[in-house]
């Protein structure tokens, strides 16, 4: 279908290219999950460093195993809204946010424009407490002053993503890390945890601090177990400064319509329908069946992403509880990365400083990473509303987002504040909150807009739904209790 074609016959139906082999066939192997394992991994590397080594390893030391179920949760909750927010873009060749812009109830934009504020509000934090982590543990090692470490990385970050010139050194990060992670995972046995307390620790209840806590951490007992469990929560997996970007860069792999000759032209068209109107994919069986098959791209990239990601928050959250919980130590103000080289010394005594270049290769491969992604993320949010950032590109934003995230982060570094302080209120609002109701987003879209066919099937739809209810209610109860207006 040609460019005319599309422009002249409104009433033509849109056509999926045809799918990749592998995507068609009833059988699937660990090879055809991981050929399609690629933005995925990019969420993976932005938030190993946080979310993982730094607060799971701290909910482990202050809950003990109690919390090891907001691992399982958090992270179905999530991928469930990242697979249908990848879904959808894959299916339709338009980012959900270009939709919401336009069928949401209300002002038009409104929904987008809110979600960009969220972002833009959260990236500042996010870049400067991975910096400020960073800069204190190498302080720790007696390399110098944490403040110039952190204001060092973040620009030396800024400037590698901006050329363009981290592609050697991201290949000796990934070996690293990934070894990292297996002597975590070793480290779980060598650890001898309370295995009938981890198998509890899966099954939602009561929790609260642990007893040495308030003697030794009175200042962690101040702040609520919800706020504790919800930051956590926001920096698993990543949030939605994350997740619009990560949607935004499916772009580049041309599934499904977006690897269509007329994409562009699909998009205008697309653009042009009223809010009620069902996109015209067509219903033929075989089309219906392509769309079965390209699916399973994000599906299984979401699935390599988000499986790697909770294994290493579990066992990451078991070290600290059965390692550093037992040693009343937990990660806190200028010792967010220092007692986890711990977990790889219970392997052999050598890989504790192993650990140093480690932590330090995965730290600064967040700071890097955070660049491009949060580039991504302004563009397809504000795109949705604006014809000039349209026509400007994701590259064309891109120096308006640096000097946002990187003159608010040096502000940020420069108050002094800790690793947890920096990213408190971003966790909450865009790592929780936000989530939930994009979620919510989703879903109204899929309802509205889209075939019979071609709607989320039920299980993918309850996950949504389920997730999006619990990640708004966590988000909104902690910012209560953060802002005191709960206890």
């Amino acid at each position: 279908m040609t460019t005319e074609e599309i422009g002249r016959n409104a009433d033509s139906e849109l056509r999926l290219p045809e799918p990749p082999p592998e995507l068609g066939k009833g059988r699937f192997s660990v090879a055809t999950v991981l050929k399609f394992f690629g933005p995925g991994a990019v969420i993976a590397s932005l938030t190993i460093g946080s979310g993982e080594s730094i607060l799971a390893s701290r909910e482990g030391a202050v809950f003990g195993y109690t919390v090891l179920w907001a691992v399982v949760v958090g992270t179905i909750a999530k991928g469930a809204l990242v697979y249908a927010s990848n879904r959808h873009i894959t299916l339709t060749g338009e980012h959900p946010m270009t939709r919401f812009a336009k069928v949401l109830p209300g002002p038009r934009g409104w929904f987008p424009v809110l979600l960009a504020l969220i972002c833009l509000a959260s990236f500042p934090g996010w870049a400067s407490g991975v910096a400020v982590a960073l800069g204190d543990f190498l302080e720790s090692q007696g390399a110098g002053d944490a403040t110039a470490y952190a204001v060092g990385i973040l620009i030396f970050g800024a400037v590698l993503s901006w050329v363009g010139g981290y592609s050697l050194l991201e290949r000796v990060q990934i070996a690293i890390a990934g070894l990292m992670v297996v002597l975590v995972l070793v480290a779980v046995f060598v650890a001898q945890p309370d295995w009938l307390g981890v198998l509890r620790g899966l099954i939602p209840g009561s929790f609260d601090y642990a007893p040495f806590v308030a003697d030794k951490y009175p200042d962690i007992t101040a702040t609520s177990v919800w706020v504790e469990l919800v930051v956590f929560m926001g920096g698993l997996g990543g949030g939605m400064y994350d997740y619009i970007g990560y949607t935004g860069m499916l772009r580049e792999k041309r599934w499904g319509m977006l690897g269509h000759d007329e994409v562009d032209a699909i998009g205008r068209r697309l653009a042009a329908m009223d809010a009620g109107e069902r996109i015209p994919l067509s219903t033929d069986a075989q089309d219906v069946a392509k769309a079965r098959a390209w699916s399973r791209a994000p599906l299984f990239d979401m699935l390599a992403a988000f499986l790697a990601l909770a294994v290493i928050a579990a066992a990451f959250m078991i070290n600290g509880a059965a390692i550093l919980g037992e040693k009343h130590q937990v990660p806190e103000g200028n010792d967010v990365l220092t007692y986890q080289s711990q977990f790889l010394a219970s392997v052999a005594q050598v890989f504790e400083y192993f650990y140093i270049v480690a932590i330090v290769m995965v730290l600064f491969g967040t700071v890097y990473a955070v660049w491009e992604a949060y580039s991504w993320t302004t563009y397809e949010s504000l795109a949705a509303v604006s014809e000039k950032v349209r026509s400007r590109g994701q590259r064309g934003i891109r120096p308006f987002v640096y000097a946002w995230t990187g003159i608010g982060a040096l502000l940020m570094i420069a108050t002094g504040a800790s690793f947890l302080a920096l990213i408190t209120p971003a966790s909450i609002v865009g790592g929780v909150f936000a989530c939930g109701i994009y979620g919510a987003g989703l879903l109204y879209v899929d309802k509205v807009n889209m075939p019979a066919e071609y709607r989320m099937s039920p299980l993918t739809r309850t996950l949504v739904a389920v997730g999006s209810v619990f990640l708004t209610v966590c988000g909104v109860v902690a910012m209560l209790s953060y802002a005191g207006v709960v206890s």
